[in-house]
């Protein structure tokens, strides 16, 4: 990853193999980008580019939809750990410092004596720091992890959660996020990088140290049904944008311009 923020910094063989890439992205006739901060990285970076980079939607490989309740337990009944008949905070990802599970950890502390939900990490296992941090908290018997699960558990966690918590220091998108809006479960995230243009209407944002905002929409989220059912249908409308007919019309257009550019004649 080239800039300020880096979970994996290049080794020199890394930083030649960079400036590689951003030699031939450089000669591209044609330069696509899924977000406004991927677009605002690329002309920062490709500065004399004769065509700029432009902003094209992208849509999800998988078939993500809500799940009826009965679908959803029969998916999820075995799961080790999982209380069915509690509501849970769901978060998909790795334990890389850009995803904050420390802060997720924290902010659940604060709630878990207002109301009685569990948290759940699905995706890379919690690191051995997060783990004791849980612990020191208080929290070892109300956290859940599942590990790497399939598309089709996944979208059953989706289905069932309370919320979908993604408070993330830096994105390069935030895909987890259009995958919660498709099977209609709220979304929680944090104003870092696209993720306020992908999640759109559908989602209440805070600033990434703000734990305390967040620790409220979820609580808020427990209590009130309407604004629940609000977000649900502000998720649904959000996803519009990420149909695969309108990315395909799109990059169409995009190839054809490509392939009538002058170098190829």
């Amino acid at each position: 990853m080239k800039g300020p923020h880096a979970d994996c910094p290049a080794t020199p063989l890394g930083s030649w193999l960079q400036r590689w890439i951003l030699r031939g992205l450089a000669r591209a006739d044609g330069l696509a980008c899924d977000s406004t901060a991927t677009l605002n990285d690329a002309t920062r970076l490709l500065p004399s580019r004769e065509q700029p980079p432009e902003l094209l939607p992208i849509a999800l490989k998988y078939d993500y939809h809500p799940l009826s309740e009965s679908q959803c337990k029969q998916q999820l009944k075995n799961v080790p750990g999982l209380d069915l008949s509690k509501p849970f905070i769901l978060h998909v990802g790795s334990s890389l410092r850009r995803k904050n599970r420390e802060g997720i950890i924290r902010v659940f502390a604060k709630v878990r004596d207002k109301i009685n939900v569990q948290l759940v990490f699905a995706g890379r296992p919690l690191e051995t720091s997060q783990r004791e941090l849980a612990d020191q908290l208080g929290l070892h018997d109300r956290i859940l992890e599942t590990g790497e699960v399939s598309s089709k558990l996944l979208v059953a966690l989706y289905s069932s959660a309370l919320a979908f918590f993604f408070p993330s220091r830096f994105e390069g998108f935030g895909w987890p996020i259009i995958e919660a809006q498709y099977c209609r479960c709220p979304v929680i995230c944090s104003t870092s990088g696209p993720l306020p243009e992908v999640a759109g209407d559908g989602a209440l944002m805070h600033d990434v140290e703000d734990e305390d905002g967040f620790a409220e929409d979820i609580v808020r989220l427990f209590n009130d049904r309407k604004l629940r059912a609000d977000l649900i249908e502000k998720g649904s409308e959000n996803v519009l944008r990420y149909q695969p007919e309108t990315m395909i019309s799109r990059y169409l257009v995009l190839y054809e311009r490509v392939l009538n550019h002058p170098s190829w004649s």
